[in-house]
């Protein structure tokens, strides 16, 4: 199970409500792109603190697959123009090619 869904998990059961606050401003600072005072993970029980941490590892992992995508569709973007001049260019050649200049006739 991801972070996301224990720390779901943990506020529809009613865990401590200072722990879970600790977790929720977390949670929101990373969603929103806000700074977060690491000091208050120290304050938060282990239990908590494991969570947290497999929080941070869920967002950068999913970061770096956005990062990934965004990149793979940028790619795509600049190779696919270049592919069809290539493919155009080929076709062109092939048929200025000797044996398409038999075929024709």
């Amino acid at each position: 199970m991801n972070a996301a869904k224990k720390i779901r998990r943990f506020i529809e059961e009613g865990h401590d409500p200072q722990q879970m606050q600790v977790l929720k401003e977390l949670a929101t600072a990373l969603e929103m792109g806000r700074s977060f005072d690491l000091s208050l993970l120290y304050d938060i029980d282990m239990r908590y603190f494991d969570v947290a941490i497999d929080l941070l590892k869920d967002w950068r992992f999913d970061h770096h697959i956005a990062s990934r995508s965004k990149l793979l569709e940028q790619l795509l973007t600049e190779i696919a123009p270049e592919r069809q001049v290539l493919m155009t260019a080929s076709k062109e050649e092939s048929t200025d090619s000797p044996k398409a200049a038999k075929a024709k006739k």
